[in-house]
């Protein structure tokens, strides 16, 4: 016993506190267990953390809705799980803050595009689920068979552009909502180091 709590002491110093959240979940606890062993935070905290994330988005997309020229297509490219849809802790409803924000880019003509990680056989599904809570979808696209996670959103991008949109912002909660380019402004979520991914 002497001898394992010293192994854990070693973890501790050299992986931090998150290692041993890792090896308490292998020597048998749940997984509910270890999410509360890193400490997710309440519904009401995500709320607030989300709020503090979009901080400014109003403000710049009025500023950016100005200043473009006549016909230039604006759009914001939003990920879905746990940026619109509230999949971690309410199961699957709108986030009330991003519903907020949807009708505020309605108001000001700035299309909503959503570019997640769900494969592509989800597509009926994800379009029904946004819709029915009131998402305006101008465009839908979803990762292909066997693509990595940070290529397809890339691609996705890509193909908003293609279609006419400039993507003014980028709205997600996971590093790879942001790797490559194709957008003018990033919003980062929280995830809690992939609890939320």
């Amino acid at each position: 016993m002497t001898r394992l709590l010293g192994l854990l002491t070693v973890a501790l110093l050299a992986f931090g506190p998150s290692s041993v959240a890792v090896e308490a979940s292998a020597a048998g606890r749940t997984s509910e267990e270890a999410t509360h062993a890193r400490k997710v935070p309440t519904r009401a905290q995500w709320l607030a953390d989300v709020k503090a994330a979009m901080q400014g988005s109003r403000a710049y997309v009025r500023q950016r809705v100005a200043a473009a020229p006549d016909g230039e297509m604006l759009a914001i490219n939003f990920d879905i799980d746990n940026t619109v849809i509230a999949t971690y802790y309410d199961g699957g409803g709108a986030i009330p803050l991003m519903s907020r924000f949807s009708r505020f880019l309605q108001r000001k003509h700035v299309a909503m595009v959503f570019n997640t990680g769900r494969s592509a056989d989800q597509r009926t599904r994800t379009l029904n689920q946004l819709t029915r809570v009131g998402f305006p979808v101008a465009g839908l696209c979803l990762r292909a068979k066997g693509e990595a996670l940070a290529v397809g959103k890339q691609r996705c991008r890509d193909g908003f552009i293609d279609e006419g949109y400039t993507l003014i912002a980028n709205v997600g909660n996971n590093p790879t909502d942001f790797e490559g380019d194709g957008y003018e402004r990033a919003y980062v979520l929280p995830n809690y180091n992939g609890v939320l991914g």
